[in-house]
């Protein structure tokens, strides 16, 4: 008697981890991106204050020789390391000016700071992929579809990633480190944990405060290990791979600058016994603009207005005015709502929700301290908590909908419970939409014209003072350095601007112009049509020796 066995070799296919379903709402939320920041670049008079110096950086960045005045050649890494701004944002305007120039006959000033929108923006594109995929991990698909789409769509950071600034990037890396660490956190793993720590590094290449994620991560891997959630040798081992992937990108980095970061405001929060204001101070600021408008974006701390205020209560108000703006009102109530859904997933093994909620907590510590120590915050500060927002928040809707049918009063105006959800999200996404769409700058288009019209009108010896330097930069002037000019001209060209919306006491130059161009008629100025209260870019001619001794000097 014998006895055969045998067997079959089967070949199972591998899982895919993206399905049909995944790809037609990733490709609605692109599209809608797509749109947002397609119309907003188009409708830009011109890029904000800040692309200048990213455009220089990247401009040095192709020519590092352009800026200097000897013989010596410079290197990429010289430039690098002289600079106040970390290289990833700068190194993407570089690549794209470069794409730029095989398509484009713009002239190099507006094509470099043309170069800061378009990296911002195709980054914030890209973003809607690991929010996407981190709102399916941590609730569901359709969670994930809004949370993105909603965040391309609020005024602030639809805005922010539209103009010459480096949030579309900082975002795009952060919210890679946060999908890989949600996902490590679900599915524990050493390479789920190296990976995120390597977009952390990445992400601190961009903005120095990238490392929060980190601080956030290490936070949730060392309370694991405390509370024997997971054993403490494999917290260990998970909080050792997600350093060394930090270590990886970022240390190169700080070894080469010598510190945590080249930028000053940084350096003052992280130094809580230096006393000496940082240099937004100078020009004593202001709270207000000319007229009493309220300063757009942004509030400050005035000395003079709040002296005799708590540091620490002003700095409260100020963060919870910026912050609840930048969520439009109906986004932070629908994420306290999600917390409160969501609490008892918070104290299972599964700590993936972790990772937004702690995050979003010292994301909110943070901007009160840089608030209290520096005397300002901006809308700008708060993207990264309006993003996790945007994925919590979105997960409230479908469960306060559920609520609000079940009142008896209230159900009444749910007629299609079903429905409710997707309703109440698209009425939440036109509510934005009007103040989203709106143009970038358009006060300042006086700017651009007034460069060009310098550009050919100005002596080459002449001097040139452009408190906003906008102008100077559109005159070719500043393109790889700020300017210096040696001698003595015959004339000082003096730009300034008048009208709605110019509080600009804050700029050190500002009212050394004002005082140049006193009783004096402007030699040009766009429009030349304004109306009385503007707004209007004036140019001024001054005769050098016309100036009092103590104002005959350089810009």
């Amino acid at each position: 008697m014998s006895a055969e066995v045998g067997g079959q070799l089967v070949t199972v296919p591998t899982q895919r981890s993206l399905l049909g379903q995944d790809y037609w709402r990733l490709l609605v939320a692109v599209l809608v991106a797509i749109g947002m920041h397609a119309w907003l670049v188009t409708h830009t008079a011109i890029p904000a204050r800040d692309s200048l110096g990213y455009a220089r950086y990247a401009l040095n960045l192709s020519d590092p020789n352009a800026a200097s005045d000897s013989n010596v050649p410079h290197q990429r890494i010289e430039v690098i390391r002289a600079s106040e701004q970390p290289p990833g944002y700068p190194a993407a305007i570089w690549v794209t000016e470069i794409l730029l120039r095989k398509v484009s006959t713009l002239p190099t000033p507006d094509r470099s700071v043309l170069a800061t929108q378009l990296a911002n923006a195709f980054a914030a594109i890209l973003l809607v992929v690991p929010m996407y995929l981190t709102g399916r991990m941590l609730f569901s698909r359709n969670i994930g579809l809004m949370g993105a789409v909603l965040f391309q769509v609020l005024p602030v950071p639809a805005r922010v990633t539209s103009d010459g600034l480096s949030e579309g990037l900082y975002l795009l890396t952060a919210s890679t480190a946060i999908m890989f660490g949600v996902r490590a956190a679900m599915r524990p793993g050493i390479g789920g944990f190296l990976l995120s720590g390597l977009a952390i590094g990445g992400c601190y290449l961009v903005r120095p405060e990238g490392l929060l994620v980190g601080v956030a991560m290490g936070l949730i891997v060392i309370a694991a290990g405390i509370s024997r959630t997971w054993p403490r040798d494999v917290a260990l081992g998970r909080l050792t791979a997600l350093c060394v992937g930090v270590a990886m990108i970022a240390l190169p980095y700080m070894v080469l600058i010598g510190k945590i970061t080249n930028k000053t405001t940084p350096e003052h929060i992280i130094q809580p016994w230096n006393n000496q204001p940082p240099r937004i101070w100078v020009g004593q600021p202001s709270a207000r603009a000319e007229g009493g408008t309220a300063t757009l974006f942004a509030d400050w701390w005035n000395p003079t207005e709040d002296a005799g205020k708590s540091r620490t209560i002003w700095a409260l108000g100020a963060v919870w005015g910026e912050v609840i703006k930048a969520l439009h009102y109906v986004v932070g109530t629908l994420t306290l709502i999600a917390i409160f859904v969501h609490r008892r997933r918070l104290f299972t093994p599964d700590l993936g929700l972790w990772l937004p909620v702690v995050l979003s907590g010292l994301s909110l510590m943070l901007l009160v301290y840089l608030a209290a120590r520096v005397g300002y915050v901006s809308e700008r500060h708060t993207v990264l908590l309006v993003m996790l927002c945007c994925i919590l928040g979105t997960s409230a809707i479908e469960p306060l909908m559920v609520a609000i049918a079940r009142i008896p009063l209230l159900g009444r105006i749910v007629v299609w419970p079903d429905a409710a959800p997707a309703t109440f999200f698209v009425i939440l996404v036109a509510s934005a939409l009007p103040y989203s769409l709106k143009p970038l700058h358009p006060q300042r288009e006086g700017h651009k014209h007034v460069g060009r019209w310098l550009a050919v009108q100005m002596g080459e010896k002449d001097w040139l003072q452009d408190p906003l330097a906008w102008a100077e930069w559109y005159a070719g002037r500043t393109l790889y350095k700020p300017p210096t000019y040696p001698g003595c001209p015959e004339f000082v060209w003096v730009v300034m601007e008048k009208g709605k919306g110019s509080p600009h006491s804050r700029l050190p130059q500002w009212d050394e112009a004002n005082r140049r161009v006193a009783g004096r008629l402007p030699v040009y100025r766009w429009p030349e049509d304004a109306p009385p209260n503007g707004p209007v870019v004036e140019v001024y001619k001054v005769p050098l020796a016309e100036l009092p001794p103590r104002e005959a000097r350089q810009p």
